[in-house]
């Protein structure tokens, strides 16, 4: 923006060596016009640090999000495998023999408990109807529990 006020300056110069009389009617509006363009340029020249001011700050909101993103998504992820607990402990007091797994739903956060059975299932949120794990029948290895 600095050229336009250059340009303006330089009109202004040009405006001083022409040879008007004090008082001219063009003179007058010479002046008005060189004064109009230099008053645009100090405008365009607050737009211009505004702008600028407004591209760090979503520039800063954009590293914020990124950083919130990655905490989300990698805390999903890494929940998906760490939150799964094999227990004998149901919760409501009794022991059972068969193994008790516990995770917590990726969408509402709803603690979720049952027994790993046999067959081909899907277990499914009851707060949001969200399917958090599958077993298949091929093998009883690790392999076949996906947690979603």
């Amino acid at each position: 923006m600095s050229a336009i006020k250059e340009k303006a300056a330089y009109l202004r110069g040009l405006l001083e060596g022409l040879d008007f009389s004090e008082n001219s009617r063009e003179k007058v509006l010479w002046e008005g016009l060189i004064n109009f363009c230099g008053e645009i340029a100090d405008e365009m020249e607050a737009l211009e640090e505004n702008q600028n001011e407004f591209a760090e700050y979503i520039e800063a909101v954009d590293e914020d999000l990124s950083v919130l993103e990655k905490y989300f998504y990698n805390n999903a992820e890494e929940s998906d495998s760490d939150e799964v607990v094999f227990t004998n402990d149901c919760g409501c007091g009794c022991k059972d023999e068969e193994s008790v797994i516990e995770l917590e739903c990726p969408r509402c956060q709803e603690e979720l408990y049952f027994t790993d059975e046999t067959g081909d299932y899907e277990v499914v949120c009851p707060e949001c109807g969200e399917v958090v794990w599958t077993h298949t029948v091929e093998s009883d290895s690790a392999e076949n529990h996906d947690v979603l």
